[in-house]
């Protein structure tokens, strides 16, 4: 499997968990937002990706300082171009390129899964 197929499978599994938990009416801006999230990872190189990081968290620090309605919109994009991040970083690392992101041991799981890796080996 190559990077960008790695990376649609991760936006793919990251709309479809975004649309499980936020499911609620009450919740539509945290689901517009992490759909945006990911889609705005779509097609981009891990350097892009890496810019769209520092961009996203400005915008989503702005939008706490304004007292923005939309804030949880903002956040959760943000949120969603870091898991994406995250879980491409580990993938990356495995192969022994730099990683892009904070990694976590949920994205390792993550990364594991899409790259068919089982944890211990």
């Amino acid at each position: 499997m190559n990077l960008n197929d790695c990376l649609n499978w991760i936006i793919d599994d990251g709309i479809e968990a975004a649309r499980a938990d936020y499911a609620r009416p009450d919740q539509g801006l945290h689901l517009d937002g992490s759909i945006a999230g990911f889609e705005e990872c779509r097609g981009k190189t891990p350097p892009e990706i890496a810019d769209l990081i520092l961009a996203a968290r400005l915008r989503a620090d702005q939008a706490l300082h304004d007292q923005d309605a939309r804030y949880w919109y903002w956040r959760c994009r943000s949120m969603e171009i870091e898991w994406v991040a995250n879980v491409l970083s580990n993938i990356m690392q495995a192969q022994g390129w730099p990683a892009i992101g904070v990694m976590t041991h949920r994205g390792l799981m993550k990364a594991a899964e899409i790259i068919g890796v089982s944890e211990g080996g």
